[in-house]
């Protein structure tokens, strides 16, 4: 038997009973968590772009478009859906970098076409992250970004698993899919990378329903030497070894967070560093001389020195511990082009200084094993603050540690209350409530179709 044909049965023979419940309340979280950060993003600029985008494309009236009275086809839905739940890259982190807005966009589109339940929606949702979950721990480029490469693969998964395919349609599905896989990580700070969730949330419906209908590839595509792995991971010696034991133990549940901030992952450690110290000592940005931020060698985050626009500033650590002296807090309007001219923003980000931490220090926060598996924008290093009385302040918090991390969850009512919030700015406040009293209970919808009248303003139109 091949590994492609070894995984395909797993997804086959695992069902509904077999997850257990903390990795299905994990991923029901974060599902949540992903339609509120869809409505919130369905009104964004680039909202705005997409959505007139798949008028153009028209489609029959299969699915709904979150935030908006819009019906398309499943795949142009998933696509649109997919990208507005990481507009604003407030949606969960760790799995497949942001697997609930993939998979939950994909999973909704075929759901309501397929008259599919929460549990089915939960299901799929659950067996896709943990297979793409398994096989990007292969991936040690930084180029590559995880969620458009491997996001492909989980989405095509969690739907053959929706629509019930069998062993050799799902061979063919993750062909299908293995050969849309795509998407580099320069396009961090731009409309591009939202797009990349859109992007592995349309191409997962379209595999799986080609694969459906009969269409052919590759049926060894995750071990053959010119297949997915090989292709992204640089070999596929090692495939078995992450697929062996899927199921054994479900990850899900130690490996998904939820973002208290709208931005890149790795300045949420800055920030609550900065915040604390801010609230034991009693400074503000005026009281400041200089800011120093760690930063492993391979960051992003490390790109953007001078934002010109909000996409820029989520990935800038620069901006983020200046916005974060200024304000004392982190949210949406942070990452405005208006608040970004905010002079005393500019002035304090001439105070921070991003210290590159070496190859040689990377690899001995790997050896401490604090070193989240992959993480190109962390370290285990504190940050330092030295104020213009000559006092130097430091604070480490690190990256396993952050609030909303499996290890010192978010509590659900914070969740609730972030979902009400991204969901006001799409929805009147009465049906943003009603939303999230919908959403918070996946598990009990019994009609995925009837759940997506509640995050739409109005009734969809044809």
């Amino acid at each position: 038997m091949s590994i492609t044909e070894a995984v395909a049965r797993w997804i086959v023979e695992t069902n509904y009973e077999d997850i257990p419940e903390d990795a299905k309340r994990a991923a029901a979280v974060a599902s949540f968590d992903a339609m509120g950060c869809m409505l919130a993003g369905s009104v964004q600029p680039l909202g705005k772009i997409m959505l007139g985008y798949i008028q153009e494309l028209g489609g029959s009236p299969q699915a709904a478009i979150v935030g908006a009275g819009q019906r398309t086809s499943a795949a142009h839905a998933a696509f649109a859906n997919g990208t507005f739940g990481h507009a604003l890259d407030y949606d969960d982190r760790g799995m497949l970098s942001h697997a609930a807005s993939i998979l939950l966009a994909a999973l909704v589109a075929l759901g309501e076409k397929r008259d599919a339940s929460g549990k089915d929606i939960l299901e799929a949702n659950v067996i896709g992250r943990e297979v793409g979950h398994a096989l990007s721990r292969g991936l040690h480029s930084v180029a590559f970004h995880k969620m458009a490469v491997f996001g492909r693969i989980g989405a095509a998964v969690a739907c053959a698993k929706l629509l019930r395919l069998d062993v050799k349609q799902i061979q063919m599905a993750l062909g299908i899919a293995g050969s849309m896989a795509s998407g580099v990580s320069y396009n961090h700070g731009t409309m591009t990378k939202p797009l990349h969730a859109g992007l592995a949330a349309r191409d997962g419906v379209m595999a799986t329903e080609m694969a459906a209908r009969g269409w052919t590839a590759g049926d060894r595509i995750l071990e053959h030497p010119a297949g997915f792995m090989a292709s992204f991971c640089g070999d596929a010696d090692e495939v078995w070894g992450l697929v062996k034991d899927l199921g054994k133990p479900y990850r899900v549940q130690d490996a998904v967070g939820i973002k208290k901030y709208p931005c890149g992952g790795a300045n949420h450690r800055v920030i609550d560093a900065l915040l604390a110290l801010m609230e034991e000592h009693s400074f503000d940005y005026r009281d400041v001389e200089e800011v120093e931020v760690p930063q492993s060698y391979q960051s992003h985050y490390a790109m953007i020195a001078k934002p010109r626009t909000g996409l820029e500033a989520k990935f800038s650590m620069v901006y983020i511990p200046a916005a974060t002296l200024v304000q004392g807090y982190i949210d949406i309007n942070t990452f405005t082009e208006e608040r970004i001219r905010d002079p005393r923003i500019q002035e304090t980000m001439e105070k921070v200084r991003v210290r590159v931490i070496t190859l040689w220090e990377v690899g001995l926060d790997r050896a401490e094993s604090r070193w989240p598996g992959g993480s190109t924008g962390h370290t285990n290093r504190a940050v330092q603050v030295r104020l213009k009385n000559g006092k130097v302040l430091s604070k480490n918090i690190p990256p396993d540690e952050v609030l909303g991390e499996p290890k010192n969850p978010w509590p659900f009512e914070n969740i609730r209350a972030k979902f009400e919030r991204n969901a006001r700015l799409a929805l009147p406040e009465e049906k943003a409530a009603e939303a999230a009293k919908v959403w918070a209970a996946l598990e009990d919808i019994k009609e995925i179709r009837e759940a997506m009248r509640c995050v739409i303003p109005a009734e969809e139109k044809g």
